[in-house]
This record gives structure tokens, sequence and C-alpha cells, in this order.
């Protein structure tokens, strides 16, 4: 048996690549932390539970005295705009797919699976458009799916007229495309079960879609329960990757769960549900896949899935792992959370987590992984080169040159849901790891007009925890201006002091803002997989869903930064306000929205005016925090025309006009 190492403060990595034989191989670097687990480990345990089995009762907790809170807690924090929420507050095992769109138009919507009910019978696809009619006021219950069936890991995409969700069927297998009346009617039709498999189970689907075109990744899950399917081998390989296509909108499939004929045992011997990402632009689709023990696989087809061809972005020099091989050197490997990116050229971009894995002992099928390790590994097929483009190190927020980050971020439950007893002798009374991934994990990539990059990422944040003595995570995001030769130092954008912010979406398209969807609590981790079934420390709560629009400029001259870094000082200099589009709906009759971007607190006021300059309506908002606001137009009671509304700071105004009906 390996040991486990545990520790409460983690090294700052120190991390090189080099080339190799054409691929692209992580160097050693020593290890703090391990974590054991099989060889042959799959992310099934969620799904294989049944609703019932999944219940916890609520319960509440006060401050434990051990708790040491930081005293930056008083740093400033964004706000946001809620979108909804839900009780079921897993949104993935490890990769994001695409949950949020920015239209032609301005116009955004974004989903996640939720729950209304605490049992999580309800579970499906949530749903909210930004057209001004008040979706994105703040929501005082869990959202509603818009199926009939319990459902889950939805897509969404736009197809002409109309926009689609595509989204699991757990207990079926399979899955179930549902479609929009218009773009944000929220008249949603349900279409019956596509792309099951008897006795397989085909779920955790990711698709894309490129007119007609369809896309669709996905993997099988598998249960050791009685009269329960396990998942099959494929090309020699247990629970792959499968791809399937539809060239007529999603109404047939040409291509059903095919695993491509690069993708076998003599590379890899186990696949995985989330462990990999899709991107279609145009004839264009790019695949990459990536875990701890193979290599980060990038399938590119120019025909419109017709055939692909593999590259290997990054090589697991161990391959194919087969438990018989000694690892002692620790060599560095995807973490399982990917995300690929076409650009404007058709060039591909991938990203991944980072960990390190280890076995000294081969007399079993077990090995360890760091969940420790935080770097953000990318390539591109201009350079062919794999690097580091962000880590850990530089949030380094008191400067003693380590991240202080409790073990129970990077630690997990056992396998009867109880704390480890090593973690107990250390004090440690929760956890809040997700899965297999590293402490840097699921990076999620978008791009705009101009090129540029920008890719986020979760983190743990120092001196930030719960009441669990946990960190909480935040969003951070990195940027490049020139492709992905270079990278800027990341920037941390959500910034919310007390809260978790986690599963990061990011539009695949920017204009003048980057826009994300995320999840919200007050709580390190998930109920769904960090929940210790004896000490009850991460209930079912209420988790909100949130959405931010980030403006470019802010990120490309670096002026968000790090709210708590007192060395950066642009952010401070001045109050400017940014609209984030133009108000929806326009023109409009009764009431109208506008989000707008604040720099610092500040109080806000909003002017209507008429065409010859006179103020006819002003409403005053007072100390609004730095971040996203939505602020509605009152439109009652004025005559049909042109208006204008300015949006005005103690120092700055932005106008813009507007159509009364």
């Amino acid at each position: 048996m390996k040991k486990n190492i545990l520790i409460l403060s983690l090294l700052i990595p120190i991390w090189s690549y080099s080339q190799n034989t054409n691929t692209n191989q992580l160097k050693k670097q020593p290890h703090q932390a391990s974590v054991e687990v099989s060889a042959k480990s799959t992310s099934t345990s969620i799904e294989s539970k049944s609703a019932a089995s999944l219940t916890t009762p609520g319960n509440t907790k006060t401050l434990p005295s051990n708790v040491q809170v930081s005293s930056k807690r008083n740093a400033s924090t964004y706000s946001f705009v809620e979108l909804g929420s839900t009780y079921y507050d897993l949104q993935t095992n490890a990769s994001m797919g695409r949950r949020i769109q920015l239209l032609p138009d301005g116009k955004v919507s974004a989903v996640w699976t939720t729950s209304s009910d605490e049992s999580f019978a309800t579970r499906g696809t949530g749903y909210n458009h930004f057209n001004g009619t008040g979706w994105f006021n703040p929501t005082p219950s869990a959202t509603p799916r818009i199926e009939n069936t319990r459902l889950g890991w939805p897509s969404i995409g736009i197809n002409g007229s109309k926009e689609w969700t595509m989204a699991h069927s757990a207990a079926d297998g399979g899955f179930v495309m549902s479609e929009n009346a218009s773009v944000g009617s929220n008249s949603w039709t349900s279409n019956p079960l596509v792309l099951s498999q008897p006795q397989k189970r085909p779920i955790w689907g990711r698709v894309v879609n490129s007119g007609n075109y369809f896309h669709c990744i996905a993997s099988y899950a598998d249960s050791s329960a009685p009269g329960e399917p396990r998942a099959p081998y494929v090309n020699g390989v247990y629970a792959p990757m499968t791809y399937s296509r539809s060239t007529d909108g999603g109404a047939t499939w040409d291509k059903v769960h095919t695993v491509f004929s690069q993708y076998d045992s003599s590379r890899i011997t186990s696949g995985g549900g989330d462990v990999y990402s899709i991107d279609v632009r145009d004839s264009i689709v790019a695949i990459v896949t990536g875990r701890a023990l193979h290599d980060v696989m990038v399938f590119k087809s120019t025909d419109n899935g017709a055939t692909f061809n593999l590259i290997i972005a990054d090589s697991f020099k161990y391959a194919p792992y087969n438990a018989k091989k000694l690892m002692t050197d620790t060599p560095f490997v995807c973490d399982g959370s990917v995300d690929v990116l076409i650009d404007n050229n058709g060039n591909v971009h991938a990203f991944w987590g980072v960990t390190r894995v280890l076995d000294t002992d081969t007399t079993d099928e077990s090995y360890s992984f760091f969940p420790g390790t935080s770097l953000l590994g990318y390539w591109n097929e201009i350079n062919n080169q794999s690097t580091v483009i962000a880590s850990g190190s530089q949030f380094d927020r008191d400067g003693n040159g380590e991240l202080n980050i409790s073990a129970g971020n990077f630690n997990a439950l056992d396998a009867n849901g109880q704390v480890p007893q090593t973690l107990i002798q250390n004090n440690i009374t929760s956890v809040g790891r997700l899965g297999n991934t590293a402490m840097l994990h699921m990076p999620s990539a978008g791009l705009d007009n101009n090129g540029n990059i920008y890719v986020t990422f979760s983190l743990p944040l120092e001196q930030d925890v719960d009441i669990n003595n946990l960190n909480l995570r935040d969003i951070m995001l990195v940027h490049s201006t020139d492709g992905g030769n270079t990278w800027s130092t990341p920037q941390d954008i959500t910034q919310k002091q007390g809260q978790e912010e986690e599963f990061a979406c990011i539009a695949r398209t920017a204009n003048d803002f980057v826009h994300i969807v995320f999840q919200m609590d007050a709580l390190a981790g998930t109920n769904l997989q960090n929940n210790s079934t004896r000490d009850n420390n991460h209930p079912v709560t209420l988790n909100k869903i949130m959405y931010v629009a980030v403006p470019t400029a802010k990120i490309l001259d670096g002026s968000i930064g790090q709210l708590w870094n007192s060395n950066v000082k642009s952010f401070n200099a001045n109050k400017e306000v940014f609209i984030v589009s133009q108000n929806q709906p326009n023109p409009f009759s009764n009431q109208s929205d506008v989000i707008i971007w604040l720099d610092n607190e500040s109080d806000v006021t909003l002017e209507i005016t008429n065409i010859s300059g006179q103020v006819i309506k002003s409403t005053s908002f007072n100390q609004l925090n730095a971040g996203n606001h939505s602020l509605t137009i009152d439109g009652n009671g004025l005559n049909s025309g042109i208006y204008f509304y300015t949006v005005k700071t103690a120092t700055h105004s932005v106008t813009k006009k507007m159509n009364i009906q």
C-alpha cells in the first residue's frame, strides 16, 4: 500500500517542459501530497446513485472557534448577476462543456444542471436568457427545469432561429434534445431520446453544432450494482470516449458512438466521464481528451467530422499504463479537466489542469496522483509545444513564498463517505476536492474578433475560508494577445469573499465583454462529492448560478488584477461605468434592463431624457459594489418616441439611445 503524504502548506511549483520525439512531455518535479486511486477508476460514482440515495438532511452551522478569518476579508468584492439557482450542485466531474453563448445580436443565453428540490428528483436543464425581460433578476427559489424528465449535463447552441439544448439521461443512457420556439422565448419542446445503447448507458455528453452538423462526444457510465451494466471495452480501452454526428440538425445520426481507430490500447487503457471537450468552427471539428494515465490527445477534422487526424499534444511516457510499470519520477500529466478552442484562422488550442502520478508498487492495480498541483497546461498546433500558462504560485496572497491551502482542499472522502482518519488526526473535519482533478482545474476558453484568447480556471484562494476552514475557490482568467505565443499574468475576476465560485464556463465568443457563467455558494466543494454521511459537513444547500460580463478592455490592460493585492493601483484610479450591451428589449413599452459594470463601489444615477435634453425621470442606486448590476429602465407613462438614458457615477457617465413603443 502506498503512503499518502498530507500537508497543510503547498510549495510554489517549479516547472519546465521539453520536446520528446515530436511529442511533448513534462519533466519531473518533487511532490508534496499524494492520493491513491484505482488505475481503472472512472468518474461514475455520482451518476450511479439514485435520486433518493443522494438526499441529505439540511442543517446550519455557526463559525467554529478555531477558524481564523483573514483580516483582509474587508477587501472590495465584486457583484454579479444571478441567473438562477439549484440544489443539485455538481455541474461536471472534470471538464466544462459549452453552457453559455453570446448571440449575434449581443444577447446571452446560459444553461446549467438544476434541481428545484433537495432530493434531486426534478433534476434537469436550468435556462436563462438576457433579453431585458427581467430573467436575469435575482431568483428567490430554485430554477425549474425546461424538460419533464430527469436529465443533466446540458450543452447549448443555436441553429438558425432556434436555440437547442442537449442533456443526458443517466437512468437509461442517451440524450434528449430540446428546442426553443425562438431565441429567448422559453418555449421549450423536448424530443425523444437519441444515441441510446441498450446495456451500455452512454452519458456525459458534450455537444456543439455548425448549422445542421451536430457533433457529440460522450463516455459510458459504469456501475457494480446488481443488475446495472459495466462500461464496455472498445479498441481495448475501458469506458472509451465516443463520437457521434448528425447532418440534419439532430433528427438522425449517421455516426453513433464511434471510437476513433487511433484511440486504442496502444496508448490508452481507460477513458472516463467528462475528460474531454469539443469545439467547432465551420467545417472544422476539434476534440481534446486527457487524463492521468494517458496522453493529451487532440483529434481534428476539416470535413465536418467525416475523418479525424490525431495529434499528441502532451505525451505520457508510460503509455500504455498497465499497473506493472514503475513510475518513480512523478511525471506531469493531465488531471482530466480539459478544453479546446479553434481560433479565427482554424488553428486548434488545448488547455488542461496538470497533476502528477506515482507508482512504486506493481503488485496491485492502484497508483498515486497529486491533487495539490496547481498548473495550467497549454498547447497549440502552430508551435506544437506544451507549456504552462498559469500557476497557483501567482496567487500567493500573503507573499510568503508558499500557497497556504488547507489539505482538505485536495483530499477526498474515503470509500464509506467519511473523512479519512489521517485528516481527522490533523484536525481536518471536511474536504472540498472535486473528483480526481487537481487544485487548479477546469479551464474554459473563448476568443474575440481580434484573436485575443481568454481562459478561465478555478483555484482555492489563500485566506478566504468557509465554516469548515476550507479555502474557497475563485475564478481566475489568463489571456493572450498574440495567438498563444505569450500569456498574461492571470487575474482574479470573481473575488467574492466568503463565497466559492466554481464550474466556470466562458462563452466561446467575446465582444467588448467576456461572458461567464458559474456556480456560487458559501461551502467549499459539493454535496454530491464531498458530503460525509456521518458528519453532514456539506449539506444540500441552494446554490446560485451567476453571470459576469467582464470588459475586455479591463482584462487586456491588467487593471482587474487582484483586489486584495495592494500593488494593483490602476484598478482604484477612477470610477468608470461600462454598458454591457444596449438596453433589452429595445424598443419597449414598460420596462427594459441594462447591465452595467463598475470598477469600484459607487453611487449610480439612471436618467431618462427626451430628444430636447430634458430630464424626464431619474433613479438613484446607492453604494453598488464593483462588478455587474442589472438596472431597470422604467418606461411607464412615457409617450412613444426616441429617448436617451444616461448612467452616471460621480466622475463618469455613459449615454445611449432607446425607443419607447
